[in-house]
């Protein structure tokens, strides 16, 4: 079904992850760089969660006033005018801007290395040890898991988000998100959020999610979005026709294997321009995420989402720096 709509970007099976050095890549053009991530320090053992993720303030309405008149004929040359006649003021309120200090993890594998993985691949992989460490952390620590289309509607309608709100999201479609993620997520009572690469997916390719895996998943309570058909190019560098290719043939895959979809995506590498938000916009996307650190959100920028990245050469003393770090920063 794929292979007519790869006919513009040529994509040909690969045995390898297809992104592995694309996720490295700086965009060439984006409206949100990533900022570069200092060196890791060398925190002690008994490093500790004190961050909690809270709601900021949300600002009042602004009210913009309009005058209006009602006018009454008369045939009288002078009259007193009535209160009918008296200029009213109409007030609109401005739309509420809302924001809040929700995390977003990024995952990319999660399970064994391979025996000739490199360096990419090895900070691509978080063991299944240390992510069951963890899932067991934000357990312990009291923190709710939500999809991406709850924390916009949260942001959107104002209602109160539930207790230490988190997102947890996986890029790329690798199988361990079925054999490692998935059943750890059901453990701890957990949903996460699974970018799939459409064409490897379709294809069958090794080493990726099968259709039937990712409508288990998805008829389980797990969120799924689109994070393009090849995860080939940086969105923001790329002409507009290839980036209808790799947009819209993901989107169509989503919509007919995943009944009453909720559109959301990822950017491969991070990368995307003006082009881009209006291609979404226009597909109704509900969201999107950046690999912009941070976790301040809000519903200005639904299609500008911040995460947080999980490195595979952390340990559980360095998740929790880092994990404090970007909650203390816009």
């Amino acid at each position: 079904m794929v292979a007519a709509l790869l006919g513009i970007v040529g994509f040909t099976q690969l045995n390898t992850p297809l992104n592995q050095l694309a996720l490295f890549a700086t965009p060439t053009v984006t409206f949100t760089p990533t900022p570069t991530q200092p060196n890791t320090p060398a925190p002690s053992a008994t490093a500790t969660l004190t961050a909690t993720a809270t709601q900021t303030h949300t600002p009042r309405p602004t009210q913009t006033a309009t005058a209006t008149h009602t006018a009454t004929r008369t045939p009288r040359a002078t009259k007193t005018p009535t209160a009918s006649e008296t200029p009213t003021e109409i007030f609109t309120a401005a739309p509420v801007l809302r924001d809040a200090r929700v995390p977003i993890l990024m995952y990319h594998h999660v399970g064994a290395l391979p025996p000739d993985a490199d360096a990419v691949r090895k900070s691509l992989t978080v063991s299944q040890e240390n992510f069951e460490a963890q899932m067991k952390f934000l357990a312990d620590q009291g923190f709710t898991t939500l999809t991406i289309a709850q924390l916009v509607h949260h942001l959107q309608s104002g209602e109160p988000f539930p207790p230490k709100p988190i997102v947890l999201t996986f890029d790329d479609g690798y199988d361990d998100s079925y054999t490692n993620v998935f059943p750890t997520l059901k453990d701890f009572g957990f949903v996460g959020t699974f970018f799939i690469i459409g064409a490897p997916t379709d294809y069958g390719s090794p080493g990726y999610l099968r259709w039937e895996q990712i409508s288990e998943m998805y008829e389980n309570g797990m969120e799924i979005g689109a994070h393009s058909l090849t995860h080939r190019y940086n969105l923001g560098a790329a002409r507009a026709s290839t980036q209808d290719v790799e947009i819209k043939n993901a989107h169509k895959l989503m919509v007919d294997h995943l009944p009453n979809w909720t559109p959301l995506f990822s950017y491969p590498s991070g990368s995307f321009n003006q082009h881009t938000l209006d291609l979404l916009q226009e597909l109704g996307y509900v969201a999107a995420v950046t690999t912009k650190q941070g976790t301040l959100q809000s519903n200005a920028a639904p299609y500008e989402l911040r995460r947080i990245r999980i490195r595979g050469e952390w340990n559980m003393a360095q998740f929790l720096y880092w994990f404090n770090y970007w909650n203390a920063r816009p």
